[in-house]
């Protein structure tokens, strides 16, 4: 029964980025795999007494997580309401995760390394659609399940993982196979240029850094600097040659521009997330301790500032968050969430970077470079868009950090056995 197991959880890791980006069904395999994660625990050797145990070394990583659910629930008990989506959100983070972790800590590493081609997959097929959508005339894509700018942030990340997955050999034709992640890396990129998206690229140095110190193990900081001056060169030369994606730059700079005094409540991409942002400081300043209590009451906040001036009538109709996964927490939950939200981030990305040491194996310092890829790439795009909008993207980003950490473990990655009946 447990080999059975171990297998359906990597099939449903491999899924769940490719469902993610594609066809939705974000709930329905999270809970699958968390059923799936919950037996294996319970049927391996030792009982979930050794699950627990496996955690041991995670307790720090466990319990920070575990802050998300508890400035949920102090916020909605300072507000005197309960909302459900977010205790929900709270759960996914602070209960699922643990659980996922301890499940594939008790995988054969060699085997949940698979589960990378799932990552690939995700990317070309989001590729491949938004090839479908753009060309021939180069628009900008109407992507499904996300709006373009998450969903070129997605596609970058899933490169960047398809990228340094080439020091990991999956398959015996070491040559081909690293072969073909980087033709889909580069067929990846080629999308995600498409998309036009501007927050995507600020990640890019972030993630140049991590590889060179993957793969070039550039340490020292002048040569380190150097390289990522090339690398951002070629970036930045690679997408200029995409004459919409220059024209968004220039009109995003005129845009913050023009988003002053008279223009302060312009109807504009760049000028509607300026709004957004001195919206959310003012509610931030009125309820610094404990938020709204949930997201929904962001919105008649916008709308009460409509004759402020502070926000035009058409933001307060029509977007209901603050395009900032920071300020979302902050507005919603206060500086508990803001703490639970830096914590999600950062304490999987200590583990990671202490992992990418020289002194650990080679296939460990791929996988903790896919975590600080993913940890600190979701901060980055964070800034700028709301990537935790919906709960698929929430539990991506939790399964993969849980995929990532049991990968990046120094530990025995002995296949476990199943308990001998009674």
């Amino acid at each position: 029964m447990l080999p059975f197991l171990d297998t359906a959880i990597i099939a449903i890791v491999a899924l769940v980025p490719l469902l993610a980006i594609t066809v939705g069904g974000g709930s329905a395999i999270f809970y699958l795999l968390l059923l799936a994660c919950l037996a294996a625990c319970c049927l391996r050797e030792g009982g979930w007494r050794a699950s627990v145990h496996s955690l041991r070394p995670y307790r720090g990583v466990v319990a920070a997580l575990f802050v998300m659910l508890g400035a949920i629930v102090i916020s909605q008990i300072a507000h005197g309401n309960v909302h459900g989506p977010s205790i929900e959100r709270g759960a996914r983070v602070s209960v699922a995760f643990p659980i996922f972790l301890a499940a594939m800590l008790g995988i054969d590493r060699r085997h949940l390394q698979q589960a990378l081609w799932g990552v690939v997959l995700a990317g070309l097929t989001a590729a491949a659609i938004v090839f479908w959508l753009a060309l021939p005339a180069f628009v900008r894509p109407d992507t499904p399940q996300h709006n373009a700018v998450t969903y070129g942030n997605l596609m970058l990340l899933f490169l960047v993982l398809a990228a340094y997955g080439t020091g990991w050999h999956l398959t015996a034709g070491r040559r081909l196979e690293s072969g073909f992640k980087i033709a889909a890396a580069a067929v990846v990129f080629a999308a995600f240029i498409l998309t036009q998206t501007r927050t995507g690229w600020m990640a890019i140095p972030l993630f140049v850094v991590v590889g060179l110190w993957l793969f070039a193990k550039v340490k020292h900081p002048g040569k380190m600097f150097a390289a990522l001056g090339v690398a951002c060169a070629l970036l930045v030369a690679l997408g200029s040659t995409n004459e919409a994606l220059r024209a968004r730059v220039a009109q995003g700079i005129q845009e913050a521009e023009a988003c002053q005094g008279a223009g302060a409540t312009a109807d504009t991409s760049v000028c509607i997330r300026l709004q957004l942002w001195r919206a959310s400081r003012q509610i931030i300043e009125e309820h610094p301790l404990f938020g709204l209590g949930n997201t929904q009451r962001f919105i008649p906040e916008l709308e009460a500032r409509v004759a402020t001036g502070v926000v035009s009538p058409f933001v307060s109709q029509n977007f209901g968050e603050p395009h900032n996964d920071m300020l979302n927490m902050l507005t919603s939950y206060g500086v508990l969430g803001g703490v639970a939200l830096i914590l999600l981030y950062g304490a999987p990305a200590v583990v990671f970077f202490r992992r990418l040491g020289a002194s650990h194996p080679r296939e460990v310092r791929v996988a903790a470079a896919m975590g600080l890829a993913l940890t600190l790439g979701f901060a980055v795009f964070g800034l700028t868009e709301l990537m935790f909008r919906t709960m698929k993207t929430l539990g991506l980003y939790v399964i993969l950090a849980a995929w990532l950490l049991a990968l990046s473990d120094g530990g025995a990655a002995a296949p476990p056995r199943a308990r001998a009946p009674r």
